[in-house]
């Protein structure tokens, strides 16, 4: 009988991350299921259904390369929104779509569940845009952050103590604009690029640590995804390069043991070119050239920059809708104590990442919520995040005045994003012109 208690007493104990992440899920899944996307059959618009395109297409409505009925399924599923305005007609007469196909390779095992949920029911006429498509995807991009939170906790386990790891989460995932990016918002790239960048740190970690060939494999895998997805995020894909680098002799260990492990090395440059290619493949395929002019007109301009703006204005700013992030930047301070290797990552690739986000021609990010590129480098900046928790609520002598005045300030803050987050999703805060009166006049509304 004591046997059988020690194992029940194993299986229901729970750690201080595991907790958060419990009361995360259940905020997260009553948002989502309360979202008025439903009742206005708003899931598969704007860039959402730029992305989704790929699947009803290839898999349903079979016009790849042409969009005849899928330029009909979308007038029947919204009539008052132009069924082509992110096609790429080509001039050989072939039709594209403007975004890559990353998000439809992460929205696929949803969508195939939902298209075999209608076959047994009998329905094999669907067009994509029914409302188990709507809801297995959206459930499943959330499933995606969630996921994302938990490795991500394990990795910072690494690192710091466990309540470190847990506060972490909790201002991750309700104090920062990526509440709205796992529930409002959960069929933008934003979300799942935070489940990607994460992976690219734990296979980091692991490949530098073991050197073995899964470690190897799973890290081009998963740069390469997240170049499908997102190109941009090509930039992220310096994590592994800057990892560890902590010295001048680091540099010069880190290139003899590039030179050891050269075939590993190779292979994970091919593969995160042949998965990050499938988007050339598809465009060769489909529109019978190599590269299409996907994004004509919409560049970086690095002579005029908007970090300022994009950091603290009252249109889109990063620090005003999720002020916690702050003490992330502040905490790189003392990454370097606890976890050494990220330290030179946060250090060069964060700054460099903020002014190329905002160096984007719209740097406001079309309808966004708080600077949502940002979102990418969360899981970097979770570690600086969790160094000024462990610098001033890790060890329990610390505990005082200061600990708890630290403490109301955080829940103050807490409280403010999550209803931020709301008026968002309600179209209170809004999503495209928010201006300092609006801003203020609506402080803490939550109806119209």
């Amino acid at each position: 009988m004591s046997a059988l208690g020690q194992r029940l007493g194993k299986l229901f104990r729970l750690s201080h991350t595991s907790y958060v992440l419990l009361c995360i899920g259940m905020l997260m899944l009553a948002a989502i299921c309360k979202e008025p996307r439903w009742d206005r059959n708003d899931v598969f618009v704007s860039d959402r259904g730029g992305y989704y395109m790929y699947l009803p297409s290839a898999f349903l409505l079979h016009d790849l390369g042409d969009g005849t009925w899928v330029t009909q399924a979308r007038v029947a599923s919204r009539p008052d929104i132009d069924p082509q305005w992110d096609f790429v007609k080509l001039p050989n007469g072939k039709t594209v779509f403007k975004f890559p196909m990353g998000m439809s390779v992460a929205y696929s095992p949803y969508f195939f569940l939902a298209k075999t949920a209608y076959q047994v029911q009998g329905r094999t006429g669907t067009t994509g845009y029914e409302r188990a498509y709507q809801y297995m995807i959206s459930l499943g991009c959330m499933l995606y952050v969630l996921l994302g939170l938990l490795l991500l906790g394990r990795e910072l386990r690494h690192f710091f103590a466990d309540h470190v790891a847990a506060l972490t989460l909790l201002v991750l995932a309700l104090g920062s604009n990526l509440f709205s990016y796992a529930t409002h918002e959960a069929l933008m790239a934003h979300g799942t690029l935070f489940l990607l960048n994460t992976l690219l740190l734990i296979f980091t970690r692991r490949w530098y640590e073991r050197g073995r060939l899964a470690d190897a494999v799973a890290l081009g895998l998963t740069g390469g995804l997240m170049v499908l997805v997102r190109p941009s995020e090509v930039l992220l894909l310096t994590v592994p390069v800057l990892y560890g680098l902590t010295s001048w002799a680091a540099v010069g260990e880190r290139l003899q043991l590039w030179l050891r492990r050269w075939q590993h090395c190779l292979l994970i440059g091919a593969l995160i070119l042949g998965v990050g290619g499938m988007q050339f493949v598809f465009w060769k395929l489909v529109g019978g050239m190599w590269v299409v002019p996907f994004y004509a007109g919409e560049t970086f301009h690095f002579n005029d920059p908007h970090v300022l703006e994009g950091l603290f204005s009252f249109q889109k700013g990063w620090l005003l809708y999720s002020p916690l992030m702050a003490l992330a930047i502040v905490g790189t301070l003392w990454v370097r104590r606890w976890a050494p290797a990220v330290f030179p990552v946060l250090l060069i690739l964060f700054p460099v990442f903020v002014y190329v986000t905002f160096c984007w021609w719209n740097w406001q990010y079309g309808g966004s919520y708080g600077g949502r590129a940002m979102i990418s480098i969360y899981p970097v900046l979770s570690f600086g995040l969790a160094a000024f928790w462990q610098r001033f609520i890790g060890q329990t002598t610390r505990l005082g005045v200061a600990p708890v005045l630290l403490g109301t300030l955080t829940l103050a803050l807490l409280l403010l994003s999550l209803t931020q987050n709301y008026q968002f999703s309600r179209g209170i805060i809004d999503c495209c012109y928010e201006t300092k009166e609006m801003y203020l006049s609506r402080f803490g509304q939550l109806s119209w």
